[in-house]
């Protein structure tokens, strides 16, 4: 599981064998330096071999490197007998909660809403209207994982969404914290939720082949999710928008979005510092796979998960859904990252593999080799 043992952001590693098609574009101006012709070579030769290892259609990778996008690549199949390219559609999954954390954050800083203000001034939740604590949630409790809700409500056995703890006291993944908060805003500022990404993030960022619900322009690029047992489905596309899931996007246009966010483009310093720091510790596990590697400090801040080793912080955020595996992360200090999209059940096992061979001397790829 990624990334260590304690951590929220996991997906399954299982093995698996067949061979899909290479193809590989790139994008962008690689110089001579580590993050140009050199690396692209040694994951051309690499990435075909992971996928075929481990049964996954395709990946996508952008590099960013001192924070800017160096290049992108595409690698395999986005369906059978379809090469995947720069232009291939994902479905991202979770990494859609940092870009409505992102979409909450610049609304914040415009004061179209406050980051402390309680939720149940414009939304209640009919299943947790008897229960005193919904007047303590508040989009900040909620963006940072502490609503004391279960990741889904349908994983209680009654099937109602239940507070397991206060709001506000420990750490507990919820996609139905990021739900509530979307209600919240919509019905506070009367807008659709995907209206609001498309002002706040989507424009700003110049992710021009980005959306939360049904294109016509998506059609023929969309990387079809392929299970475990060896087998495409089709592809699940929102009619209404989600804050938590169901983001079709490009390795690209997520980059831009990753770009803008490590450089803080278009948000105040305040913001941006309580965005990128941890309000909460993860203290919910044990040790590191790998003897002598630094285990780092575990927290989430507003949107991102984030690893703090002896002099290395790294902010992150993976997504999974039935048949896709998708990560994106960058190291604060270097300003170096990456957007790494699969769309096959055993995606998480290729991109620890590819972020080994991009970033070989952090404490991060080191902690992931325990894992593959």
């Amino acid at each position: 599981m990624f990334v260590y043992a304690r951590g929220l952001l996991i997906a399954g590693l299982v093995l698996g064998g067949c061979a899909p098609q290479r193809h590989a574009l790139s994008a962008g101006a690689p110089g001579g330096d580590s993050g140009g012709t050199d690396l692209i070579a040694a994951l051309d030769e690499k990435a075909p071999l992971w996928l075929a290892e481990h049964d996954v259609p395709s990946i996508s990778v952008a590099y960013i490197q001192g924070g800017r996008v160096r290049w992108t690549r595409a690698y395999g199949e986005q369906a059978q007998g379809v090469p995947a390219t720069p232009a291939t559609l994902y479905n991202v999954a979770s990494l859609a909660k940092p870009v409505f954390a992102e979409t909450i954050l610049r609304l914040a800083a415009e004061g179209r809403l406050s980051l402390d203000e309680p939720l149940a001034g414009h939304w209640v939740d009919p299943d947790v209207a008897g229960d005193p604590r919904h007047q303590r949630l508040t989009p900040r409790i909620a963006l940072s994982h502490r609503t004391g809700f279960l990741n889904w409500r349908f994983q209680d056995s009654s099937g109602v969404l239940k507070f397991q703890r206060d709001p506000g006291t420990a750490l507990g993944y919820s996609g139905e914290g990021f739900e509530y908060v979307r209600r919240f805003a919509q019905n506070k500022l009367g807008t659709p939720w995907e209206a609001l990404a498309a002002r706040y993030v989507f424009q700003p960022f110049g992710m021009t082949s980005t959306a939360l619900t049904r294109r016509d322009w998506f059609a023929g690029r969309i990387a079809m999710p392929y299970g475990r047992e060896g087998r495409y489905r089709e592809p699940t596309v929102a009619d209404s928008a989600l804050a938590s899931d169901d983001l079709y996007t490009t390795v690209g246009d997520y980059a831009s979005f990753l770009v803008g966010v490590m450089n803080r483009d278009g948000l105040s310093a305040a913001y941006a510092a309580q965005r990128d720091s941890s309000h909460v510790a993860n203290t919910s596990g044990s040790a590191c796979p790998q003897a002598g590697v630094p285990c780092p400090r575990s927290g989430m801040g507003l949107g991102w998960e984030i690893l703090e080793f002896p002099g290395e912080t790294v902010r992150l955020h993976t997504g999974g859904d039935w048949g896709e595996s998708t990560m994106g992360l960058y190291f604060a200090e270097s300003r170096d990252g990456v957007v790494m999209f699969t769309n096959g059940a055993n995606g998480m096992k290729v991109m620890l593999q590819a972020l080994g061979l991009l970033f070989p001397d952090t404490q991060l790829a080191a902690n992931a080799r325990g894992y593959h």
